[in-house]
């Protein structure tokens, strides 16, 4: 495993590309792309303070403050001007984080509600079938990552039964809001597919009007 104290020669502030946060509408996807590359590099231990500082050892010492200046580096080069501007003079990643998590995370209950409403009132109007249909899974993938359910250890029969109908249910219901969002130049395509048994996946019914 690599010590998540060491650093490759290319490393460097441009390391980690990914879309640069804007605020607090991005946050939750830019926190999420940001965790998987961190982990990706073995350095989100130093986001959560876990990879802590070794006082005792100057080498590590040392090494541990060459990580820690390349994480800020790379958060810095991965948000908005204004926002680098607020943590500019953080030296703790663990600083940065925490400012970033207080100032631009908004309630599950606030965010589940702006995502529905986004969900719900969402149209293709003039974006393509792949754009629009890109569109809609990021909502639906955000609402399910909010959603927490517990975990069933030893499922039985019924209790399986049940699951596979809720999946069934929830399939149905994605199909119907991207059906429902098509233009009506779509009119023929819908009325055909909603005809069929059993109903075809999302993704199925997008390659069929494709």
């Amino acid at each position: 495993m690599q010590n998540p104290l060491f650093l490759h020669l290319s490393d460097s502030a441009t390391s980690i590309q990914i879309d640069k946060l804007q605020g607090a509408s991005d946050y939750r996807s830019w926190k999420h792309d940001m965790e998987i590359q961190l982990t990706a590099n073995r350095k989100f231990g130093f986001v959560t303070g876990k990879t802590a500082k070794d006082e005792t050892d100057e080498v590590k010492a040392e090494l541990w403050e060459l990580c820690n200046n390349m994480v800020i580096a790379w958060i810095h080069n991965n948000v908005s001007p204004p926002i680098k501007k607020s943590i500019h003079y953080y030296t703790s990643v663990v600083d940065v984080w925490n400012h970033l998590e207080a100032r631009l995370s908004i309630s599950n209950g606030s965010r589940k509600y702006i995502l529905n409403r986004q969900l719900y009132e969402l149209k293709q109007n003039s974006a393509s079938i792949n754009d629009y249909y890109t569109q809609l899974q990021g909502l639906r993938e955000e609402i399910d990552v909010m959603n927490v359910y517990p975990k069933t250890v030893s499922p039985t029969p019924d209790m399986l039964a049940f699951m596979a109908t809720m999946s069934k249910c929830k399939e149905e219901s994605r199909l119907f809001q991207f059906l429902n969002g098509l233009t009506e130049s779509f009119r023929p395509q819908r009325s055909q597919i909603l005809m069929l048994s059993p109903l075809p996946t999302v993704e199925a019914a997008c390659a069929l009007i494709q």
